[in-house]
């Protein structure tokens, strides 16, 4: 049976279904992910008519975030709130970006933008979905392979993964060119471990490459900040980001550093709980390219 969500990752959830619901509860979802601070002080007739919704589309939304009702939802975000100490950035109203602010306070706010989306993915993230994936890629035999899709940034934060797993011995396949992606899916066989990247969980040739390693025997995972999405729906497993994006820059640099966190966490996982041959290969893969780096503190010689 699934544990409860405590206050937190409902306000985690909420934000992170929101985009695959209709219209109006999309406007619930966010009103709830949010203004959460606010529920403990409103009934659900002062949320109706805020939104001009109904109150049992309310009840709907409130059953979709995993809550029996709008007095579930509102005794465990006040539960929450009282039992929690948010940090001072913690506040979509101050941290949101503005036509004119100084670069002293878009600074400070990209900063805030990122520390936030870190604590919410840490809080959301499913720690038995990572127990899961970082078994996979331990004990994936010699003959198979790791393929990584992504385009865009997510391909930026593919090749970074690619890196670090060749650093401890772990071939990796990746292309940027999408033709090459999706040849390589369609050439995966038992064994084989697909990880897609997509924020919103709905880059068809992102998706279309999970579902042709799934289909021909290995196992699909997905990073992507969107719970309910075609991507977390083709793969075998799911790793939530949890990044807000900004009315008026739109995805930012929050949401590719909580994915590349997601994957450090993969990789650190690796060598430390694991050490044993990926240890050996780090020591080996360091003492490469030792060569490139200078030994006399910067000093020119």
């Amino acid at each position: 049976m699934t544990e409860p969500l405590s206050g937190r990752e409902i306000i985690l959830y909420a934000r992170s279904i929101a985009p695959s619901l209709s219209n109006k509860e999309k406007l619930i979802a966010d009103f709830i992910g949010n203004n959460y601070s606010q529920i403990p002080e409103l009934s659900i007739n002062n949320i109706a008519d805020n939104l001009e919704v109904s109150n049992a589309s309310i009840t709907k939304v409130c059953k979709k975030i995993k809550c029996s009702g709008f007095f579930e939802l509102k005794k465990k975000i006040k539960e929450y709130l009282e039992d929690s100490s948010l940090p001072s950035w913690d506040s979509t109203v101050e941290n949101e970006f503005k036509f004119g602010d100084d670069n002293s306070t878009i600074t400070q706010k990209v900063f805030a933008h990122v520390i936030i989306a870190l604590q919410d993915t840490l809080e959301g993230l499913d720690k038995n979905v990572i127990n899961s994936v970082s078994n996979i890629l331990i004990n994936l035999p010699t003959d198979n392979k790791v393929f990584l899709f992504g385009q865009g940034g997510s391909g930026i934060l593919c090749s970074d993964f690619q890196h670090k797993l060749l650093k401890i011995g772990i071939t990796a396949v990746f292309h940027q060119d999408v033709n090459m992606q999706l040849m390589s899916a369609s050439l995966a066989k038992k064994g084989d471990v697909a990880i897609g990247i997509s924020h919103s969980g709905t880059t068809k040739d992102v998706i279309r490459c999970l579902g042709l390693v799934r289909f021909y025997g290995g196992t699909s995972i997905c990073i992507t900040n969107h719970a309910i999405s075609p991507a977390a729906d083709i793969s075998n497993y799911t790793l939530h980001s949890s990044a807000r994006n900004s009315p008026l820059i739109g995805e930012n640099a929050s949401a590719r550093v909580s994915q590349l966190t997601i994957m450090d966490v993969l990789y650190s996982i690796l060598v430390v709980q694991h050490g044993g041959i990926f240890l050996k290969n780090l020591e080996r893969t360091r003492s490469s390219v030792d060569s490139h780096r200078t030994n006399n503190g910067g000093k020119k010689c």
